[in-house]
């Protein structure tokens, strides 16, 4: 599914932020907000890979290693090169979990919820 990405594209991770999974939430094809354990407020709720050709196109956009607030690297970053508007969600609508966090560690569910607070069932 990334090979169709023509700018920025997103998926559901899973095991990720103390959770079963993150994703975008999508309405009529478009991301409109964020399931998240940590400050959905953010601009941009998410992790981040990147693809080449966006970044070389953007040469002036830079990602912070110092001046960005906590957690807030990659929506400083994200800002620079696209909008919300234009994130592509893959996954079914972001409705499946193809991708996960994973370490070798033992998994930290600490801020699952205990009642499904999600608009959507995935199997993780």
């Amino acid at each position: 599914q990334m090979r169709t990405t023509r700018k920025v594209s997103v998926w559901p991770v899973g095991l990720v932020g103390g959770r079963r999974y993150e994703r975008p939430v999508v309405e009529n094809g478009k991301v409109v907000g964020w399931y998240t354990g940590w400050r959905a407020d953010r601009p941009f709720a998410i992790d981040m890979a990147g693809n080449l050709q966006v970044i070389l196109s953007h040469p002036k956009a830079v990602f912070k290693r110092r001046g960005s607030q906590p957690g807030m690297q990659e929506s400083d970053f994200l800002k620079q090169i696209t909008t919300v508007e234009e994130l592509e969600p893959k996954a079914n609508n972001c409705t499946k979990v193809l991708v996960w966090h994973t370490r070798t560690e033992k998994v930290n569910l600490a801020n699952e919820p205990k009642y499904h607070l999600d608009t959507v069932s995935i199997e993780v």
